[in-house]
């Protein structure tokens, strides 16, 4: 089973979700301290969704980091 980490943004795209995800280094939570055994070691996912406050619609995009 994959980790998720969502990033939600209103009014911006689902891509600048995905790339702050990549940017802030979020995946970075699931690993060791340096030295140490990995915690996580499957697959991770950057889900970025965004949301239109006009028109009430949202985007999601998913990716694999």
């Amino acid at each position: 089973r994959p980790a998720m980490i969502v990033e939600l943004k209103w009014d911006q795209s689902a891509e600048g979700a995905i790339a702050q995800i990549k940017e802030k280094e979020y995946a970075l939570r699931f690993k060791g301290k340096m030295a140490e055994r990995e915690r996580y070691t499957g697959r991770i996912l950057a889900v970025g969704i965004s949301y239109d406050k006009e028109t009430k619609e949202h985007a999601c995009k998913i990716e694999v980091l």
